[in-house]
């Protein structure tokens, strides 16, 4: 009996970590959890360690919303990208989505060093307070490039330093998207 409690109690505590980071995926056509093959699971220190400082943060705020992160990929010309086919369940609905640059001191590299772009336009920090750590990295809100109707089937940002700023002296790890959803209890299936 005791052995069926743990079991349990490590599922219900995991799977929502599990969900956050990407090592388990939803389907709009299925609300069941699958696991994803261990090749596919490729998480940067960076964004292990800002999961973490984000959930605690979000149980302080007492945010009922799911939050999912999402390690970019290598695009063409240093460019770091994510699908815009973002993987849901029924019973939830996009709410936000930003790119964090998790850089080498917060304190020292502000918004000013470093110009992001996406197709030619320039992105800047969102300096509002939320429920991703402050300390996670500089935040971009790109929710509108993954709310509107897309010709593409991935979304890419280009970190281009300004003045005499060399990259490898700004960014810890690469980029990552934080996509917030809300769960619709409501929804019948």
């Amino acid at each position: 009996m005791s052995g069926y409690f743990i079991v349990w109690a490590s599922f219900s505590i995991l799977s929502p970590f599990l969900l956050a980071v990407g090592a388990v995926k939803c389907s709009e056509r299925e609300a069941l959890l699958e696991p994803i093959p261990n090749t596919e699971i490729q998480l940067t220190d960076c964004l292990m360690d800002c999961t973490g400082m984000t959930y605690i943060k979000k149980i302080q705020l007492q945010d009922n919303r799911n939050i999912r992160f999402t390690d970019s990929t290598e695009g063409a010309l240093g460019e770091y990208c994510w699908s815009t086919e973002l993987k849901c369940t029924t019973r939830e609905s996009f709410q936000h989505a930003y790119v964090v640059l998790p850089v080498v001191d917060i304190f020292a590299v502000g918004g000013e060093q470093l110009e992001v772009k996406s197709s030619g336009t320039t992105l800047h920090t969102h300096h509002s307070p939320g429920t991703i750590a402050d300390t996670c990295g500089l935040r971009y809100d790109v929710t509108g490039h993954f709310s509107t109707t897309q010709t593409g089937t991935s979304f890419c940002v280009q970190v281009v330093p300004r003045q005499d700023v060399l990259e490898d002296n700004v960014l810890k790890c690469p980029p990552y998207l934080v996509t917030f959803w809300q769960r619709n209890m409501n929804q019948s299936k």
